[in-house]
């Protein structure tokens, strides 16, 4: 029996149903100063842990795509739930780009000299070690040459358009 060929999602329809995932929201980051460079997203995930590796997918229209291609490092910040308004500087909602962004919150360095979020509720600070063309965007994949935790804080997600602090019971109670 030939395979039927189901017919294609639009893009609307798409990003309909991704509304209702819920994701984690981050801050990646790249570059140096007076270059450095940022965006809010919920697209990474771990990938592997010998080596060690995370993925981003970064839209090629963002400002630290090219920064993060031609340095070939970037630093994944997950946010906490006080991290809302900072998650919309990065998102570009203020109009602020560039180095300007990082007016807010406390940052510093750990390997890569990209910028790491102290506050975050963990951040992993990465080299480029593969980049894949997907569509719209670009996949980079990273190992994790440091990284830093900050567990007692929760975390911030976003779904349905909106930010939302997810309530997590205590295992040990």
């Amino acid at each position: 029996m030939p395979v039927q060929e189901a017919p294609l999602l639009s893009a609307a329809e798409f990003l309909s149903a991704m509304r209702n995932v819920p994701g984690a929201v981050s801050i990646v980051t790249t570059g140096r100063r007076p270059s450095r460079h940022g965006l809010t997203l919920t697209a990474g995930c771990s990938l592997s842990t010998e080596p060690s590796s995370v993925l981003v997918c970064v839209n090629k229209s963002a400002g630290a795509h090219d920064t993060i291609k031609n340095s070939r490092l970037f630093c994944w910040n997950i946010l906490a739930a006080h991290h809302s308004a900072l998650a919309q500087k990065f998102a570009g909602q203020d109009g602020s780009k560039g180095d300007i962004r990082f007016t807010e919150g406390s940052w510093r360095e750990l390997v890569t000299g990209a910028p790491s979020l102290i506050e975050a509720i963990c951040s992993f600070d990465c080299c480029v070690v593969e980049t894949h063309d997907a569509g719209s965007h670009t996949i980079f994949v990273g190992e994790v040459v440091a990284q830093a935790t900050n567990a007692d804080r929760e975390p911030l997600v976003y779904v349905r358009g909106a930010f939302a602090v997810p309530r997590i019971q205590d295992p040990r109670h």
